[in-house]
């Protein structure tokens, strides 16, 4: 089977065996003439680390039987023949996770009641059929979709169960089907708990009917994908993003009605903060209660490496000091108890800090499972828990997790509802959880598009040790200028950043040198 549904059979939980049900007559016909470029095609990005065939036996769950079988078709479908019905009605079984196999015709519930589960790499309210991704990305679309669905008779219109989107990258076909793959295995457990449950995601299934692209579509297609790719790498070497923070006034509504349709306040009463020389910008801006000000990641100019820089009326101090790269300089806690918990997932766990003078002190590491480094570190103290929102390095930037503790400095457990979000459309803290009035707001940035351009807003329904819900509530982007990618609120007063992309012949030499002080910094 496929490497990523072996690993989503592994992380099945509840279970330690599985029975296999081995069709050997499943066949696809190939037009060689008409589809001969996406074979092609298929040879260079569809076969991936992902997709490649693994022994089901060499996985984490134990095989107690196999039994092979020859299906019956019906035309283009599959079905089943009747003795292994009856085995799959027989055999005890809560659910059935199809694998492979073409359209299958799926037996009345009279005869078999127990759902059979299929993986779909496609937004079924925009594309059904196939390929995977290819379609999304012909037409320029930012994120595709997945599900998992209870199947039916009709074509990728079953009960969904699971919903996730990944990034579309643009200049890559097999990095958009990579990191689509290597998330599949995320939406196995909640699949499973909702089809046992009968329970349905508000997911419509009224996309067009895809089919393997002609030749002519894939000449197209990979045309605009080398295109893409040439100017990724023209803007690595000469252009970056000139990140700028600014203080502008909260509607008087509050800064949750930015998300709800009020506007933003204009140009002329922003107040921006000019780099401090030796940095090439600021970014990520929080609030600071001890010491009084604004902490920023400043971008040095020499290393490439983002710092934590202070801001005291119209002083400007580094205070993080680190071999390795910092950012988002997360602050909680008050007065005398405020820490800062910055990002430094590229080279250390996460650590909360206290400043001292002009420096940094570490305080002490988050008890998290494994020491993990996150992404973005975001807490919150809520009905006597401490609730951690991140991302797992490992996991990639649109895969949010929740941890909670009883406090900061106890141990963590992971929420049984992580991943609470798998998508680019929020699925990455931009910000402190916002309060308004008795609601909790938590802020995602927004990847469908540019990296940084905008931010989008989730209603949390319920926040609690065994439970978790949220609710999308809006949008908030820039006029005239890109973001915002961070945004916090105190007294009346919004801080936030944004930037314009700006031509630097140096932006290349910085990335390089970025990257080899970080390798410094994971090997010290």
């Amino acid at each position: 089977m496929q490497k990523f549904a072996r690993d989503a059979l592994d992380a099945v939980e509840g279970c330690d065996e599985v029975t296999l049900f081995s069709c050997t007559n499943t066949h696809r016909r190939k037009q060689a003439v008409k589809h001969g470029l996406y074979y092609a095609l298929n040879l260079l990005s569809v076969r991936n680390a992902e997709t490649r065939g693994v022994p089901v036996g060499g996985g984490a769950k134990r095989i107690a039987e196999t039994i092979e079988f020859e299906s019956e078709y019906d035309g283009v479908w599959q079905r089943l023949p009747t003795h292994i019905i009856e085995r799959l009605r027989e055999g005890g079984f809560d659910v059935i996770l199809k694998f492979g196999l073409g359209l299958l015709r799926v037996p009345p519930a009279d005869e078999l009641p127990v759902p059979i589960l299929s993986y779909h790499h496609g937004d079924p309210d925009h594309y059904r059929g196939r390929p995977a991704g290819f379609w999304e990305t012909a037409d320029g679309k930012g994120v595709m979709g997945q599900i998992v669905q209870v199947i039916g008779n009709k074509l990728d219109a079953g009960r969904v169960v699971a919903f996730a989107e990944t990034k579309v990258h643009s200049y890559s076909y097999k990095a958009t089907l990579i990191e689509a793959f290597r998330h599949s295995p995320l939406l196995i457990n909640q699949a499973i708990r909702n089809a046992i449950g009968g329970v349905s995601l508000d997911k419509p299934c009224n996309g067009r009917n895809c089919r393997l692209p002609s030749n002519l579509n894939v000449a197209k297609f990979m045309l605009r994908m080398g295109k893409k790719k040439a100017g990724r790498l023209v803007y690595g070497a000469l252009y970056e993003k000139k990140w700028q923070v600014s203080l502008a006034p909260a509607p008087p509504a509050g800064a949750v009605a930015l998300f709800e349709g009020e506007g933003f306040a204009g140009r002329e009463t922003w107040q921006t903060i000019e780099a401090a020389q030796g940095y090439t910008f600021y970014a990520d801006p929080f609030f600071s209660a001890r010491p009084p000000g604004l902490l920023v990641e400043a971008l040095n100019r020499r290393t490439g490496l983002g710092e934590i820089v202070l801001i005291e009326d119209e002083e400007h101090k580094a205070v993080s000091g680190f071999a390795g790269h910092a950012s988002y300089p997360f602050t909680f806690g008050e007065g005398a108890g405020q820490v800062v918990i910055p990002e430094t997932a590229s080279w250390q766990p996460l650590t909360a800090y206290r400043i001292d003078g002009d420096k940094m002190v570490a305080a002490f590491a988050l008890d998290l499972p494994g020491g993990r480094a996150l992404l973005d570190p975001t807490l919150i103290a809520h009905d006597g828990r401490v609730y951690l929102f991140g991302n797992l390095d490992e996991a990639g930037s649109n895969t949010l997790y929740l941890w909670s503790a009883p406090a900061i400095d106890a141990p963590f457990e992971l929420h049984p509802a992580s991943p609470i979000l798998v998508s680019p459309r929020g699925g990455r803290m931009g910000g402190s959880i916002l309060r308004d009035g008795d609601r909790l707001i938590r802020l995602g940035q927004d990847f469908e598009g540019g990296y940084g351009d905008g931010l989008r807003a989730f209603e949390i329904e319920t926040l609690s040790q065994s439970e978790y819900r949220e609710r999308a509530i809006g949008y908030l982007g820039l006029d005239g200028v890109s973001g915002p990618h961070t945004l916090n609120v105190q007294g009346g007063m919004l801080l936030f950043d944004w930037y314009r992309e700006t031509f630097d012949l140096g932006a290349g030499i910085r990335r390089f040198r970025a990257r080899r002080a970080t390798k410094r910094a994971l090997k010290a």
